[in-house]
């Protein structure tokens, strides 16, 4: 069995990959994290929930980082649709992603899997930055890095 921890910035192409991997005998997906990126971040959660929900799954999905690091957030809408899934009335909203943070969800992930953790990225790398940087600073003490 393939342990995936998915971070993803959730619009119809996303939802396709997420619909194989949820639904596969012989993944086992231990999280998504959500980043902005196709669609706005709360657009990109309720995509995933959606196609969760669909899927029949309970795989946890967090809400991870806004916008990017070091620009504005420019979004696929043009391609993807407003709602990122083609704007064809899907039902995608009301719908809340589980408690916790993509960031802390990755981090935790890692070390309950370590080893055996697959990171599937698709969109930005911004929460998979974010918890580098939180790793590596958690990694200097006073007497230098270890």
């Amino acid at each position: 069995m393939r342990t995936f921890y998915i971070d993803t910035d959730t619009a119809s192409d996303d939802a396709v990959a997420l619909v194989i991997a949820l639904r596969h005998p012989g993944i086992s997906v231990v999280g998504i994290g959500i980043v902005a990126g196709n669609v706005p971040l709360e657009m990109g959660i309720q995509n995933a929930l959606y196609t969760r929900e669909m899927c029949g799954s309970n795989a946890p999905i967090y809400a991870g980082a806004a916008a990017p690091l070091s620009r504005p957030l420019g979004t696929a809408q043009n391609v993807h649709g407003n709602d990122g899934m083609g704007d064809i009335g899907l039902a995608l909203t009301g719908r809340k992603p589980d408690a916790g943070s993509a960031v802390d969800a990755l981090i935790d992930a890692a070390h309950a899997h370590s080893g055996a953790l697959e990171l599937v990225t698709l969109g930005p790398l911004t929460n998979v930055a974010l918890a580098s940087k939180r790793i590596r600073r958690s990694c200097v003490t006073s007497s230098g890095v270890w």
